[in-house]
């Protein structure tokens, strides 16, 4: 039998940076964070190989490997869950999928050592003038935050009038956090902690402008908690493709119908895989 969880190696680039963490025995022995998001496929392969050579490791010892899946960039979360999928066909590691908004949740709960029921918003940008949004609760400082409901699209001005009905029957402080804020500050300036001066005693929503990327705690504390299989992650995607939607006007340039664009595609997305690649 097997104890421990050996070497586990956790992947995030759902939103503006890359991160790669590698674990032993859940202590974290190495991190790197690059905020390079356009030149993530160039970069992580060469800065995993580094690390496991500094450290004196293979790719293959990992035993475990937690894979951040969504919501976010699509190229980003490509780009780890292929990564993930090829060192399982090639070592010994399970899989397992973290939540991003979850990891962000996780972040708040632990830098403020939020206790048992105190809740927490996530909001991160979409795409213009749409953002992810989800609400959580904090189970202290130890254990993942959990959400309450599921991650829903949501214009800014949408998301401030949901946020501020949701404080209504609220005893604690709401908290929230998330590049949603920062990218659409003039909507979200009236909220505590967007500006300069200190918080009102009785504050009863305050936003974390500076927390748009998971703390390595967090993800370590998900990485700790996820359910690994043999097998490989599914993305989690909640914004429509940009691609898709604009199909119909790019067949034209192609000499399609946007109709006949579209059914080809719905049949290239119905068609069964060759292998298991």
């Amino acid at each position: 039998m097997i104890h421990g969880t050996g070497l586990e190696l956790i992947l995030n680039a759902a939103e503006g940076a890359l991160q790669i963490l590698i674990t032993e025995e859940e202590r974290l022995i190495c991190a790197q964070q690059w905020h390079r998001p356009e030149r993530g496929v160039e970069i992580l392969t060469p800065a995993l190989a580094l690390m496991c050579r500094t450290l004196g490791i293979k790719p293959t010892d990992f035993r475990r490997i937690a894979c951040v899946r969504g919501p976010g960039s699509f190229t980003g979360i490509r780009l780890v869950l292929s990564t993930a999928a090829s060192l399982r066909r090639t070592g010994q590691a399970q899989l397992a999928g973290l939540d991003y908004m979850q990891a962000l949740a996780t972040s708040v709960a632990q830098r403020r050592s939020l206790p048992y029921g105190v809740r927490i918003w996530t909001l991160t940008h979409a795409r213009r003038n749409l953002m992810h949004c989800q609400l959580f609760v904090s189970y202290g400082p130890r254990i993942p935050a959990q959400p309450l409901d599921r991650v829903e699209l949501r214009t800014p001005q949408e998301a401030l009038r949901y946020l501020q009905e949701s404080i209504e029957s609220q005893v604690t402080c709401v908290w929230v956090c998330g590049s949603g804020l920062v990218r659409n500050r003039s909507v979200f300036q009236s909220l505590d902690g967007m500006g300069e001066l200190p918080l009102p005693v009785d504050s009863r929503m305050v936003a974390l402008p500076d927390l748009t990327l998971p703390d390595n705690a967090a993800l370590c504390l998900l990485a700790r908690h996820g359910d690994y299989l043999d097998e490989d992650v599914e993305p989690l995607y909640v914004r429509p493709c940009d691609a898709v939607e604009n199909l119909p006007q790019l067949a034209r340039r192609m000499g399609m119908t946007g109709e006949d664009a579209c059914a080809a595609l719905k049949a290239r997305l119905e068609l069964a895989p060759h292998s298991e690649i």
